[in-house]
């Protein structure tokens, strides 16, 4: 059984760890797979270095303004990613990021607000458009006190909506630096705590992420999406 961590930054995008160093340090961990992210606002996005020790999946995120800007973007660059997400936490790009099938995640929705970020609405498209919802461990971990109880109960309300809805989640760390890094057991366990099945909270690491990289690779090679227009990087 694969563990996958879908959202890691290296030195590529936010993170202080090289991509070499931060896969030695997830097999020291018992990963088997990692989503390296990058963030993407128009430009070229290069070709990550594969490894035969591990699995390195080319993680593209947006951070859009607006929902206008998150499906100009999402055109653009689907055919080029692994796996394409969004920066959440402004609720009408929450709510864009689940209602466009072009979108495999939708990261940390409740980040930086009052609420979860998602009601029913959102929680019942991200199911029709197969979007997951990422829980983020590093949103735990950099908490303190009040605010990590506002952030697991924010958690733990869009785990129920998923659950009574459908959708999917993926449990990921997030993590800027090597040491924020955990286990795939111990993030299956925040998931565990918030509401999930133990059995459903394993499956937010390994068969939810796995199957997406590998249908999003099979559409890769036919290099075709519904409504995507292919672009050659000489063509931007």
């Amino acid at each position: 059984m694969p563990f996958y961590d879908m959202h890691v930054h290296t030195t590529l995008s936010i993170g202080e760890n090289t991509l070499g160093d931060i896969a030695d340090f997830a097999k020291k961990l018992g990963l088997n797979g990692l989503g390296i992210v990058r963030y993407y606002s128009g430009g070229k996005i290069e070709q990550l270095a594969k490894r035969s020790d591990i699995d390195i999946v080319d993680a593209v995120m947006l951070k859009p303004a607006s929902p206008e800007e998150l499906n100009r973007l999402a055109e653009k660059v689907r055919a080029r990613s692994e796996i394409l997400m969004v920066h959440g936490g402004n609720y009408d790009v929450n709510r864009a990021a689940c209602e466009n099938p072009l979108i495999d995640v939708l990261c940390h929705p409740e980040l930086g607000r009052n609420d979860s970020g998602i009601d029913h609405i959102v929680a019942k498209a991200a199911a029709e458009n197969d979007v997951a919802v990422e829980i983020n461990f590093r949103e735990v971990l950099e908490s303190y006190k009040r605010q990590r109880v506002h952030i697991l109960s924010s958690m733990r309300k869009n785990v129920k909506l998923c659950e009574k809805y459908e959708a999917k989640i993926i449990t990921a760390s997030g993590a800027i630096s090597k040491w924020n890094m955990r286990p795939g057991r111990d993030l299956a366990a925040l998931s565990h705590l918030l509401g999930l099945e133990l059995g459903k909270a394993i499956d937010t690491v390994t068969t939810i992420p796995e199957e997406m990289v590998r249908a999003n690779r099979e559409k890769l090679e036919g290099k075709r999406w519904e409504g995507v227009s292919i672009v050659e990087e000489g063509g931007e």
